[in-house]
C-alpha cells in the first residue's frame, strides 16, 4: 500500500509540475488559454485521486459490492469531466481546447515516465516472469 500511495504522490507531483510550467508559457500568450489549461490541470488531478481512492476502497469489497461501488465511481468521474467540458464550452473566459488538453495532462506524465522509466520502483516489489 506504501508504494501506491509513493506513486500516487509521484504522478501528482509531477503533473502539477507540468501544468504549472506549461500555464506560465500559455501565460505569454493568452489567458483564456492559460486558464483552459489550468481547469482541465486541475480537473485531471482530481479525477485521478478520485480514482486512485474508489480503487483502494473497492479492493476491500466483495466482488459484487465492489463492481457496483467502481461503476457508480466510473459514473460519477465522468459527469464530473463532462460538467468541467459544458462549463467550459459556455464560459467566453476558457479555452476549450486548452481545458480538454490539461484533463490529459496525468495520462501525459503517465505516458512519459513509462517511456523513460522514471517511476518510483522497488525491486522487490517487481514480479517476475511466471509468477
Amino acid at each position: 500500500m506504501e508504494e501506491l500511495k509513493e506513486t500516487k504522490n509521484y504522478i501528482v507531483k509531477w503533473t502539477a509540475l507540468l501544468n504549472l510550467i506549461i500555464i506560465l508559457i500559455l501565460l505569454s500568450f493568452d489567458f483564456k488559454s492559460a486558464f483552459g489549461w489550468f481547469v482541465g490541470g486541475l480537473m485531471s488531478i482530481i479525477n485521478f485521486i478520485l480514482l486512485s481512492h474508489s480503487l483502494q476502497k473497492a479492493v476491500k469489497f466483495p466482488p459484487i459490492k465492489a463492481q457496483a461501488y467502481v461503476f457508480i465511481q466510473y459514473i460519477f468521474r465522468y459527469l464530473l469531466w463532462f460538467t468541467v467540458f459544458y462549463i467550459a464550452l459556455k464560459r467566453p473566459d476558457v479555452n476549450l481546447l486548452t481545458t480538454i488538453v490539461g484533463m490529459l495532462s496525468v495520462k501525459i506524465v503517465i505516458l512519459l515516465s513509462n517511456l523513460f522509466k522514471s517511476y518510483p520502483q522497488k525491486e522487490e516489489v517487481v514480479r517476475k516472469e511466471g509468477n
